[in-house]
């Protein structure tokens, strides 16, 4: 048990108290909803709580100390005790289900399985098969080896297999539908914002809402064409969703569909009698797990992907060193600020490092590579963001200005010159490196015949003027 609680030497007795009522207060209240979904007896076709608490001790530590394991036990017996049960079958029903997260969160452990990038290789697939085969399968084995020789009980040893089968394929039912809402959820503003960027009242594109549509009505089908097939109308698209809303929002749309679904069959089935209920819930809930689990699956493939290719197209656009543009996506976006119709004017400003030949030999190229850093740095930090800034040769660099006169672009370049003179890069505690810049600036007004590569080479004609007078100087093309 000790590798399953956070070190609780460290930890204040109002620590404790905290996770307790916290812990106590929302499992009573997750067995309460279990406990409202009792069709037959004490057959709850939804028991959150297992799985809201391994989610809550995964995502929150200083939930998983003594106090919590405490208010974890409080809430399930409280629960079950103020809705009429009995006190020994009740204490029963709560070891089988602290056993389902005490052995899931053990294999968690053992594997060492870093369930926090869900979203790399296989690991949400190892958590689920962990739970399903680990905690769930335990927690099943447990139940029917105890709760039938119960006084009060509700479980028959006539019908053992059927009871195992309902509890296991239950608790993965609970754990696919409820866990990822858990282990998704967004933890800061920044993922909230991102997560629902779509639903922007100011640039509202409708067709984010179509497969939301493509559920709803899927959905509602289950309900007018009721029965085995039902588990199928949601699929196609819960498959486009997953393609298209990040994972936290898959997440809830799937625990969703999944209970809605489930409910749908389960009265299906009660209407016709007890026993076709029972012979055909193991069914359905293991048809939901894979009807659960595939979109997530899914959804994180995609997500991966998506990543891949912003990687892969930033590694293609961007010097990789200073975070400026490289030369080939420079001239793609130069060629189409050149055909705006909205600029009026264009502006071209090249620098080049003086010396830098000198202190890459004196130095050696480390230093060359931070000096590189720490002047395209400053660079970033004194233009807008609309405006074009590569690394176009070894120190070399070009700055492309849109709608702006030639005084405001001498101004742009004057103000980066000063700076680069007046900023050393410290290269220890004693020793400070001055760099200075010569700038060649050439300047055009829209439409114009000249192309991007001639700016270029009357910038770079300016700039050599500059270097000709002395450096750290600017010289304007005529």
């Amino acid at each position: 048990m000790q590798i399953l609680l956070t070190s609780s030497r460290s930890i204040s007795a109002q620590q404790q108290l905290h996770a307790f009522f916290i812990t106590a207060s929302i499992i009573f209240i997750c067995c309460l909803c279990g406990i409202l979904t009792r069709p037959v007896t004490y057959l709850a076709y939804l028991w959150p709580a297992n799985a809201v608490l391994l989610g809550l001790f995964l995502r929150y530590n200083h939930l998983k100390v003594s106090g919590g394991w405490l208010g974890a036990f409080t809430g399930y017996m409280l629960a079950d005790l103020v809705t009429g049960n009995h006190f020994q079958l009740t204490f029963i029903l709560t070891l089988s289900n602290l056993i389902n997260v005490i052995v899931s969160l053990f294999f968690i452990r053992y594997w060492k399985l870093n369930y926090r990038n869900y979203n790399q290789g296989f690991t949400f697939l190892y958590l689920f098969t962990i739970c399903a085969l680990g905690g769930c399968l335990a927690s099943a084995l447990f139940a029917v080896s105890t709760i039938p020789y119960m006084p009060n009980t509700f479980m028959s040893t006539q019908r053992l297999g059927i009871d195992f089968g309902m509890w296991w394929a239950g608790e993965i039912v609970n754990c696919i539908t409820i866990l990822p809402l858990i282990l998704f959820l967004p933890t800061t503003i920044e993922e909230v914002r991102k997560n629902f960027k779509q639903i922007s009242l100011r640039k509202l594109d409708y067709t984010k809402f179509l497969p939301l549509l493509a559920i709803l009505i899927s959905v509602s089908f289950t309900h007018v064409f009721v029965g085995p097939g039902a588990l199928l109308y949601p699929l196609a698209a819960l498959i486009w969703a997953a393609l298209s809303y990040p994972i936290f929002t898959v997440a809830i749309i799937n625990s969703i569909v999944c209970l809605v679904t489930y409910h749908s069959l389960t009265d299906f089935y009660l209407l016709d009698s007890s026993n076709a209920y029972l012979t055909t819930t193991i069914s359905v809930r293991i048809g939901l797990c894979m009807l659960g689990f595939a979109p997530l699956i899914l959804c994180i493939i995609t997500s991966n992907r998506r990543e891949l290719y912003k990687k892969v197209l930033r590694l293609a656009n961007y010097d990789s060193l200073t975070n400026t543009l490289n030369r080939r996506h420079f001239f793609e976006q130069g060629e189409k600020y050149l055909l705006d119709q909205k600029n009026n004017s264009i502006s071209l400003i090249m620098f080049d490092l003086d010396h830098f030949k000198k202190m890459n030999d004196q130095y050696g190229h480390h230093v060359g590579d931070l000096l590189l850093q720490h002047f395209s740095q400053f660079v970033q930090d004194n233009i807008r963001t609309n405006e074009l800034f590569a690394r176009v040769g070894g120190e070399e660099f070009l700055i492309l200005i849109m709608n702006t006169t030639l005084q405001e672009s001498h101004a742009i370049a004057e103000r980066i010159r000063l700076k680069a003179e007046l900023t050393p890069m410290r290269l220890n505690q004693d020793e400070l490196l001055f760099i200075t810049t010569s700038i060649g600036i050439t300047h055009h007004s829209l439409p114009t015949e000249v192309s991007l590569q001639n700016m270029i080479n009357q910038a770079d004609q300016a700039l050599y003027q500059s270097k000709t007078l002395g450096r750290n100087r600017i010289s304007i093309a005529s």
